[in-house]
């Protein structure tokens, strides 16, 4: 499973919680990423078309994308934030 240069990525704009970030289908190299930046990953819900359905700092099953955002997302206690039409594409 191969990372990507966060300064070659095609990146497109979204709004998750109301925050804006730049969301990629592809995995990031963190190490890439501009200091600042948080970094987070989205996994898709099989059963519902492959919508993104929760936040965690990384996912290993059902991969949707990454998401750079300038603040932190709303991450719950449990690593987790659960998406319910939160994900907006711009």
């Amino acid at each position: 499973m191969g990372r990507y240069d966060y300064k070659t990525a095609h990146l497109q704009k979204v709004s998750v919680c109301g925050i804006r970030c730049e969301f990629s289908d592809i995995r990031i190299d963190r190490s890439t990423v501009p200091e600042g930046k948080d970094q987070y990953e989205v996994a898709g819900d099989d059963d519902r078309g492959g919508d993104p359905v929760r936040v965690r700092l990384g996912i290993m099953v059902s991969f949707f994308g990454t998401l750079i955002s300038d603040q932190p997302l709303p991450i719950g206690n449990n690593s987790v934030l659960c998406l319910d039409g939160d994900f907006i594409w711009l």
